[in-house]
């Protein structure tokens, strides 16, 4: 690895390199850092920093994030520690309860000592270098609303509290509460009604298996020795399964699923898919490229929030650090970027890592629990007392809060299982003696910090794999591209090997993506842990490391993933199917991923490659592409139908639609549709444009803008007049709102419709539940009754456009071509403060369209230039977004150095009163532009700016 010389990083090091001309430097003395360092400065307002050490260049990041990203990192300090409400009041203190249950710092309390020396040193040198910032600062303009003065010291602890946070948000199950109350009800209504409940939740609604079947690594789990039972689908795989819950079980159920729908953070942590949480990563080998060296790509989708969440930022140090790219304020880690030597990104990868149980307790004579029963003894609870603050805001007294009164059993004690890896009791009925609670790999002593550290100082892929194995929660597809011309794909995470799928190679009861038998009754515990895996973090037993997907130099000549089933395993909508090499299910998770994103990348890379080699300018266009496969894939359906209605022996019942000169203008305009999804306004953020002055657009965008349009409000419409009538209708025949109560959300309703449809020559429109979700007594055929809803949500999406809930963008007009996209589809970038320090708030000179919230983007559901929005949104507001690329990066990678770009959706500063560095990059961002990544320090001092100097005492 290229050492940094010393002379480099000592005093003269801006004499060395000319930088002593730079007109900008501010001197800041200290005494807690081991040598002078430096910060360079160049237009872009991403630090570079040099220092002699590891732990001088932690201490100088610590002091940057602070500057900069102060608000930013206490906020989600407070939220890791259940302690928001100390910061902004009581509305805060429901959320303080259920993160104070599940318990990130405690988590990280188990992590920081089992982390090394040296991981711990970095730590430590952070939170000096924030304290010395705050020792020496006023607060930012954020606190004085708030009427705080003082805030906390910064700990070590906080840095990985905070990773534990991120890494739950990017892995965890919550959503298993709600599909056990679902496939419960469905099952008991199902009894009742004359359906198959459990066929309704896996095979209708709830489908593991994706509308696309483009997966990463083909033949991933037959290469590693494993095999797939492919005969059994997911319902004959559990014949015997019955949820059969009790009242008791039903009541803790709601309970908790209430608490977390009323609680905004829990409920924006759920991967229910509601949100699109994922990213973009890929990986293409020089073989096949323009210049023969390897690229790679990767755009995280995360909250879109204010500020960024991420923080650019380079760090170089003599010991052999020269590592760039994007980190999380609040650590001193790099998450996704380059060193001297390689580049890497990353992708959610949804496994298993988390299950719930009811418990069997007993309570003392004061009510409260004290044990839970396994196999007939008595186990001991842990208690942790708990204390909730609120500050008291409009009282003009700084820094006043006050006490909460929270009872015992509603979060004043937090009751730790020791059994479920010291996870929380979520809910306690001390009536009927029962609980349920959590068990969660994050719980152990993981090492996501340290991990990131390692990959930081990685010299190959090898070395990056070995850093992986630290990894151990918050699942991710990393992507690797190597200066020796290796690309490679590997799977980071620990997750638990149950002990029925391992010894009877199926679910003994009840399956692990719901609620299990806590009691011992059944074989629903995790392995006993007796071959641990390298850096094994789990006190179980686990999939080992090298049974995790992965892929080195693949013939293919190229790895990509969006968060979609790596190597297939849910495909034939059967996660429990398939057998690990040496036995056992080979069971990493839940199914229902994220299908439509690596459809389309995996088209254009093919595509492309067919052609001849791709090069940087192509992984650009990659990530702007905006094209809608959902509709690529369904649109055959809709033109189906309007041929069918179009004949002249057509049923008077669908050919009524044509009538409507609006749906045949509707039908021309999806005649000519690419799927993209251009504004169609003057006033719109497309891709590539100048953001400064943007463009008036041609007519062809115009017509793709108007059937994104309308076919994104069609497919609402279809959706609400398939899965949900059919759940309504159910519903009013047993007078009870039961079924609608527990449709599925956003991604499981678009994949059930598709497979309706790709499936109706078989099916006939009926699920495998045996229920018709395409009822219309007077159709003569099945076909004539499909495409009645087709064409029926089709003439309705028009008078819905021309109604009174679309006014606000489209003013009543039945002239389609007002209905540009970029009226629809817009996004606030919200300051969790609200809309003063939100963008766009009337400052910046961002372009807004009149009478309408938000900045106009192109984009939509589920395209890679993630922008998705709610699949049942029917109003002028509800297709707006609020997560997408965090991050975009494109790299070459060569011997001769890395030749990379990045971007983010903000600035580099959090603090409103900095000016343009609040939104320096949101306007590329906006537009798909980049910012370059440098490495290289020569580059870096020679384009410097302004020079933060730190002196020693």
């Amino acid at each position: 690895m290229k050492k940094i010389s010393g002379n480099c990083l000592a005093a003269g090091l801006l004499m060395a390199f000319g930088g002593a001309a730079v007109a900008d430097e501010t001197i800041i003395t200290n005494d807690l850092l081991s040598a002078p360092a430096q910060v360079f400065y160049n237009d872009t307002q991403i630090p570079s920093i040099t220092a002699a050490t590891e732990e001088d260049a932690s201490f100088v990041l610590g002091y940057l994030h602070a500057k900069d990203r102060l608000f930013q990192m206490d906020y989600t300090r407070k939220i890791a520690q259940g302690k928001l409400a100390e910061l902004v009041g009581t509305p805060a203190l429901s959320n303080d309860i259920q993160f104070r249950t599940i318990g990130f710092e405690r988590a990280a309390r188990v992590s920081l000592p089992a982390m090394s020396s040296k991981t711990q040193a970095m730590l430590k040198a952070y939170a000096d270098g924030v304290n010395f910032w705050l020792d020496n600062n006023d607060l930012p303009v954020e606190y004085s609303g708030l009427e705080i003065t003082e805030v906390d010291r910064w700990l070590p602890i906080h840095s990985v509290a905070i990773a534990k946070l991120i890494a739950f948000d990017l892995s965890n199950d919550l959503q298993e509460i709600d599909a056990t109350l679902a496939i419960n009800t469905f099952q008991q209504v199902g009894a009742a009604a004359g359906f198959d409940g459990t066929a309704l939740f896996f095979e209708d609604l709830y489908r593991a298996a994706p509308p696309d079947d483009r997966v990463s690594v083909p033949g991933f789990l037959e290469s590693i020795g494993g095999i797939g039972k492919t005969t059994d689908n997911l319902k004959q795989t559990m014949i015997d399964f019955k949820m059969e819950l009790t009242d008791t079980q039903l009541g803790l159920l709601n309970n908790i699923k209430s608490e977390w729908e009323s609680t905004p953070l829990i409920s924006a942590l759920k991967n229910d898919g509601n949100f699109d949480k994922g990213s973009n990563v890929w990986v293409i080998a020089g073989d096949k490229t323009d210049n023969g060296f390897p690229l790679i790509a990767n755009d995280p989708h995360l909250s879109l929030d204010y500020p960024s969440t991420f923080y650019p930022a380079h760090m170089a140090a003599e010991t052999g650090l020269n590592v760039a790219g994007v980190g999380f304020p609040g650590a001193p880690v790099t998450a996704q970027g380059c060193n001297e030597n390689l580049c890497w990104g990353s992708t959610v990868h949804p496994v298993d890592e988390t299950d719930f149980y009811f418990e069997s307790i007993r309570v003392n004579t004061f009510g409260v629990p004290t044990h839970t029963v396994f196999q007939g003894q008595e186990e001991p609870l842990v208690w942790i007392f708990q204390a909730y603050f609120a500050n008291v805001i409009g009282d003009g007294v700084m820094n006043n809060t006050e006490k909460q009164d929270v009872g015992y059993t509603s979060g004043g004690l937090t009751f730790v299982v020791p059994r479920r890896s010291f996870g929380p009791i979520l809910d306690v009925d001390t009536a009927n003696a029962q609980a349920v609670s959590m068990q969660y790999t994050g719980f152990g002593p993981t090492k996501e910090i340290e991990s990131f550290f390692e990959m930081a100082r990685a010299a190959d892929i090898n070395e990056f794999k070995t850093a992986l194995t630290k990894f151990d929660v918050g699942s991710q597809n990393f992507g690797v591209v190597d200066t020796a011309g290796n690309i490679a794909y590997f799977t980071g995470a620990e997750v638990p090997i149950r002990e029925d799928l391992q010894l009877m190679m199926q679910p003994d009861g009840v399956p692990p993506m719901f609620i299990r038998d806590g009691t011992g009754t059944r074989m629903n515990e995790w392995m006993t842990l007796t071959n641990p895996d390298i850096n094994q973090a789990t006190n179980s037993e686990v999939i080992p490391f090298d049974q995790m997907p992965f892929s080195v130099n693949p013939d293919s000549g190229y790895v990509a993933n969006a968060n979609n089933d790596p190597i297939g395993v849910s495909l034939d909508n059967n996660v429990l199917n398939q057998v690990r090499p040496g036995g056992g299910l080979y069971y990493i998770a839940q199914g229902g991923y994220s299908a439509y994103r690596q459809g389309r990348l995996d088209r254009l890379i093919q595509e492309d490659l067919d052609r001849g080699t791709v090069n940087a300018t192509d992984m650009k266009r990659y990530q702007a592409n905006n094209q809608l496969l959902d509709a690529e894939l369904i649109m055959p359906h809709i033109m189906n139908a309007v041929n069918r209605a179009s004949a002249s022996d057509a049923w008077p019942g669908i050919a009524q639609f044509l009538g409507d000169p609006r749906v045949v203008e509707a039908a021309g305009y999806f005649t000519q549709w690419n799927f993209s999804t251009p504004t169609g306004l003057a006033e719109g953020y497309d891709p590539f444009e100048d953001p400064f002055a943007l463009s008036t657009p041609s007519q062809d965008e115009v017509n793709h803008s108007i059937a994104a349009s309308i076919y994104s409000v069609w497919r609402s419409l279809a959706i609400q007049n398939t899965i949900d009538a059919t759940l309504a209708g159910i519903d009013s025949a047993i007078g009870q709102n039961v079924m609608s109560a527990n449709r599925p959300g956003s991604r499981f309703s678009i994949n059930a419709f598709q497979h309706f449809l790709d499936a109706f020559e078989t099916n006939q429109g009926y699920g495998a539940s045996g229920i018709n979700f395409f009822t219309n007594p007077s159709a003569p055929s099945r076909e004539d009754a499909r495409d009645f809803l087709i064409l029926a949500s089709l003439q309705q999406a028009l008078n819905h456009m021309a109604g009174d809930d679309f006014a606000s963008a489209f003013s009543n007009s039945t002239d389609l071509d007002d209905y540009r996209w970029g009226k629809l589809h817009r996004i606030v970038f919200s300051h969790p403060l609200g809309d003063s320090l939100s963008v766009p708030n009337g400052l910046f000179g961002l372009q807004t369209v009149d009478g309408l919230r938000g900045v106009a983007r192109a984009g939509g559901y589920q395209v890679l230039d993630a922008s998705s929005h709610s699949t049942r949104a029917d109003s002028s507001d509800e297709f707006m977004f609020s997560s997408g690329p965090a991050r975009r990066f494109v790299a070459e990678v060569t011997p001769l150095g890395i030749a990379a770009e990045q971007i983010i959706p903000g600035g580099q500063s959090g603090v409103v009163t900095s000016g343009a560095n609040y939104v320096n990059q949101l306007f590329f961002w906006l537009v798909n532009g980049y910012l370059p990544l440098i490495t290289d320090l020569d580059v870096i001092v020679a384009i410097a700016n302004e020079v933060y100097t730190f002196e020693t005492r």
